[in-house]
């Protein structure tokens, strides 16, 4: 995996886990604490400008070869159909275009 794309993959992950733990610290004390919320927001940022570097990377420069892989960020759209969960999860079916680029890799190769 391509170093920008792995970033991307990193961001996300760690405003998850920030999320997760804020949810989890809350729960624990019922106290509300910003040091995990301004990571998660942090974090959040970071993973949003960095998918946007990368597609703004294929279309300059025809790279990284394997953001198609961005594609299962898509996945977490399903958590909008849990109920109680919001349904902004939505936004992320969008990430299933990245499949596209894919197949315009493989189309670039012929």
């Amino acid at each position: 995996m391509k170093k920008e794309t792995k970033i991307t993959y990193i961001l996300f992950g760690l405003a998850v886990l920030s999320v997760i733990l804020h949810n989890a610290f809350y729960g624990i004390f019922k106290i509300e604490e910003a040091v995990f919320f301004t990571l998660a927001s942090i974090f959040l940022l970071g993973f949003v400008i960095s998918a946007i570097y990368d597609v703004i990377l294929v279309l300059r420069k025809k790279g990284p070869d394997d953001i198609w892989k961005l594609g299962f960020l898509g996945i977490f759209g399903l958590l909008g159909l849990i109920p109680g969960f919001s349904p902004g999860f939505y936004g992320f079916f969008g990430f299933f275009g990245f499949f596209g680029a894919k197949a315009r890799k493989e189309k670039n190769l012929k």
